[in-house]
């Protein structure tokens, strides 16, 4: 099936008037990679978007909906934290989020992706 990502990667292919091998090319993956990813039978890796990203210049929201796309496609993050605190946060919120018994609620986690996403805005 093909994933949110697979959407984003092909539309943004017809809008360029490209085929997989011309993306191929142009981000230094096979077409068969790539085509894996679109339909959800590899994990996007790390980085993965932001190569896309740069790669066709893409900015803002058309930015910012590959990057949600690609996380919606992954099954599982590779988290590489540079700091302490940043470990001992994404620890606490990787537990809270797996946990039976105390998982965040809807409006928690509602909270943390507004936050998040206000810091990443504010970033662009």
């Amino acid at each position: 099936m093909i994933t949110d990502l697979g959407k984003e990667l092909r539309k943004l292919r017809i809008e360029k008037d490209e085929r997989l091998y011309d993306m191929s090319k142009r981000i230094g993956k096979s077409s068969a990679f790539i085509s894996a990813v679109e339909r959800g039978d590899k994990n996007p890796p790390s980085g993965f978007e932001e190569l896309v990203i740069s790669a066709y210049g893409l900015i803002d929201d058309v930015a910012n909906t590959l990057r949600s796309a690609a996380d919606s496609s992954r099954k599982a993050f590779t988290i590489e934290p540079k700091s302490i605190l940043e470990r001992d946060a994404i620890g606490l919120m990787a537990r809270r989020v797996n946990s039976n018994m105390n998982t965040l609620s809807p409006s928690e986690l509602e909270q943390i992706l507004a936050i998040l996403r206000k810091k990443e805005r504010s970033n662009e």
